[in-house]
């Protein structure tokens, strides 16, 4: 039997009315420090494009700064109720499996969500701290999954034919576990939480870890639901992705290392909700490889932007020295 009191060591609700709990679209992220801002993000692109939905957002934070826990508070109205759930010291994974270098243990945390709020809810969507929220999710939150454990969005080809090489489940129904509509009667039936944590320490080492987890536990226990609710995007310097997804997109995920938020990336959908957020006055985070610093000062000087080319290539020049 899972004891959220083994991971959790506090719970705190902000919320300005009290609404019928079968009005409310329950959605939940899970974070550390470095993704508060661009979780900020996402929520408010949610509530931006689904003005006519109350939401409870249900986050699990890990070391979160008092500052930014401020920031989330302030996402709080009269249609938007948080609930901020913080981890503690016990939840652990094997950092072996851990071997994309953008990856954290956090990002395995969605293991417990379920399990987390199995008494409070009946389903909920899960989303990553690195999507944006285009249009209403209404229609994505009403599937039906009562025979499944959740409803997930197929991966791309090229992630399912690496899949073929790497284990032996049916890669076709591959999912990436970026957007996860959970049952949670069927995932407490089926002791997911515990299988989960189980075997992502069992020693070996799983390519896309908790995504790979996931797909080996949920086998043959999903429903697959249209791409436009886990549209996937790899973006360069210019973004110009960005203009190319189709505008049927519900949730635009950005995959990779590369994301919207640093400066070094000119996502000007990013831009758009960061500037409806309560980060809107804090500068955006400048860049996580140096590389990023002096590819955005080439950049810049190719759309005549000099003077934010020199300052780039300045602070490119200063952190290689450093």
């Amino acid at each position: 039997m899972f004891n959220s009191e083994q991971y959790i060591s506090k719970i705190e609700r902000f919320a300005l009315t009290d609404i019928e709990d079968n009005e409310i679209v329950h959605i939940a992220l899970a974070f550390d420090d470095k993704y508060a801002m661009p979780a900020g993000v996402t929520i408010t692109s949610v509530i931006e494009n689904n003005d006519s939905l109350h939401f409870c957002f249900h986050l699990l934070v890990d070391n979160v700064s008092i500052a930014n826990i401020a920031k989330l508070k302030e996402l709080v109205q009269y249609n938007v109720s948080i609930k901020i759930y913080y981890l503690n010291a016990n939840f652990d994974i094997n950092p072996d499996t851990l071997v994309l270098g953008y990856l954290s243990a956090v990002s395995c945390v969605r293991f417990i969500l379920p399990a987390l709020l199995h008494s409070q809810v009946k389903k909920f969507l899960y989303l990553d701290s690195d999507i944006l929220c285009l249009k209403s999710i209404s229609e994505l939150y009403n599937t039906d999954i009562s025979n499944y454990v959740a409803g997930v969005i197929p991966d791309d080809k090229p992630m399912q034919n690496e899949i073929k090489t790497l284990y032996s489940i049916d890669a076709e129904k591959y999912f990436n576990s970026g957007v996860l509509l959970i049952n949670t009667q069927k995932w407490m039936e089926n002791d997911i939480t515990n299988k989960c944590i189980k075997k992502v320490n069992d020693g070996n080492i799983y390519r896309f870890a908790d995504q790979d987890v996931l797909n080996i536990l949920l086998e043959n226990k999903t429903i697959l639901l249209p791409i436009k609710y886990n549209t996937k995007i790899h973006i360069t310097i210019p973004c110009s992705e960005e203009k190319k997804i189709a505008k049927y997109t519900v949730l635009l995920h950005y995959v990779t290392g590369y994301k919207p938020w640093y400066q070094t990336f000119d996502s000007l959908l990013f831009k758009k909700y960061y500037q409806l957020s309560p980060w809107k006055d804090l500068e955006r985070p400048l860049a996580l490889k140096k590389s990023w610093l002096r590819n955005y000062a080439k950049y810049c000087f190719k759309e005549k932007h000099y003077m934010s080319a020199i300052k780039f290539y300045y602070l490119y020049l200063l952190r290689k020295v450093n």
